[in-house]
């Protein structure tokens, strides 16, 4: 009786302690869901304010940027358009955000020009079975404008994620004036040379015939030949003051 007694306050303890460590156990568990819901909510709370700061870091870069930059998606709707595009295209970005590219207002040659260009550009990466890449894109030279006051400008295209495409573009119509003057007063340097080089042999030419001619000729005839030798001389000199001041032209 006394070792039934034994053992039930031994159960009994048993019991209590049983209950003590379930009881711990469901707080700590408890306590370690709380803390996991914590930690999760801490990460999130970090990644959105890290991506929050990557997009306005992003997006001062994008302002800054003397570039143009116009994001669009596959359906052609615009995403995002930098203040350098807006200042380029002489478009307000946020009257056409979520519009399509082709609709851009005086801009229609432009668009056609940039869709066309990366349907060229899907159909050489398909064509040789290459994914597109962050590397792969395309680059060409666009005019716009009138053909009074021509507006050349260097676009490159990109395939982003989900059929996106970005294109970035600089205004080079400083640049191809700077070029098309160096060409042509290279133009005008050689033409000047060509023109100059058989007038100083014209001229001692017709002073040689005079030197060999005019003792033998009288009257008339030897008026003539002095005149006509004058007439050639005063040409040249003419001539040579022509082409120096076309020269000096072509230096400015």
């Amino acid at each position: 009786w006394l070792l039934s007694l034994g053992s039930l306050g031994a159960f009994a303890l048993l019991g209590a302690l049983l209950l003590v460590v379930t009881g711990q156990s469901r707080r700590t568990e408890l306590a370690v869901r709380a803390r996991t819901a914590e930690l999760r909510r801490e990460i999130h709370e970090r990644s959105l304010a890290e991506a929050e700061s990557a997009k306005a870091h992003l997006q001062t870069i994008l302002d800054n940027l003397s570039s143009g930059v116009i994001v669009f998606e596959a359906d052609g709707r615009i995403d995002t358009v930098n203040p350098g595009a807006a200042r380029i295209l002489s478009l307000d970005p946020s009257a056409w955000a979520r519009h399509p590219i082709d609709r851009l207002p005086g801009l229609e040659t432009f668009s056609a020009a940039v869709l066309a260009r990366f349907e060229t550009h899907l159909r050489d990466l398909e064509d040789t079975g290459d994914e597109p890449a962050g590397d792969a894109h395309w680059q060409e030279s666009l005019e716009l404008g009138s053909t009074e006051a021509p507006q050349t400008l260097l676009v490159r295209g990109a395939l982003l994620p989900e059929g996106a495409r970005l294109l970035v573009f600089d205004d080079i119509s400083d640049v191809v004036v700077a070029q098309r003057s160096v060409a042509w007063a290279e133009v005008a340097r050689r033409l000047a040379h060509e023109i100059k080089n058989p007038l100083t042999p014209i001229q001692l030419s017709a002073e040689r015939l005079q030197h060999k001619l005019e003792a033998k000729l009288a009257g008339t005839d030897q008026q003539m030949l002095v005149r006509s030798v004058g007439t050639i001389v005063t040409q040249v000199q003419a001539m040579k003051t022509l082409v120096n001041e076309f020269r000096d032209y072509a230096r400015l």
